[in-house]
């Protein structure tokens, strides 16, 4: 291959993963505790994350998601936890403007993943479970950079 064909693939492919697909992020449940393993994760801001939840909890209590906030804020974090155990019809995801992003319910076994924009202000960004009882002990935060 010609030197300049070949700097031209190099070109190409750099400006391919430049713009690339976004970030992704693979999230799942410690086991059959109410927690996640992974509490922290960075993306860049206004970037497209995917976030993959893998529910590899074995037992059937541990239903899980991921619901993402616009928020670090306690209160809005303890108002959504809340408000989730009466959204059994919404997948306990309610409808309240703090909500930014959420992956389907998942059962054990079940792989769930949700796609979006990151917020464009840097900053910190709780996410966390809202199945009845769980939001209390299973959080994270995504930190825009």
């Amino acid at each position: 291959m010609p030197p300049a064909r070949s700097l031209l693939l190099i070109a190409l492919a750099l400006i391919v993963s430049a713009c690339g697909g976004g970030e992704t992020v693979t999230i799942l449940p410690a086991g059959n505790e109410m927690r996640y393993q992974q509490t922290e994760f960075t993306v860049g801001a206004g970037e497209e994350v995917t976030i993959i939840f893998q529910n590899t909890a074995t037992s059937p209590a541990m239903q899980h998601n991921v619901v993402v906030l616009t928020t670090d804020d306690q209160a809005a974090v303890d108002r959504v936890g809340v408000a989730a155990i009466s959204a059994a019809e919404t997948d306990y995801v309610p409808a309240d403007p703090a909500v930014l992003a959420h992956t389907p319910m998942s059962a054990p076994g079940e792989t769930v993943e949700v796609t979006f924009t990151a917020p464009s202000e840097p900053g910190r960004y709780r996410y966390l479970c809202t199945f009845p009882g769980h939001y209390t002990a299973m959080q994270g935060v995504m930190i825009v950079a």
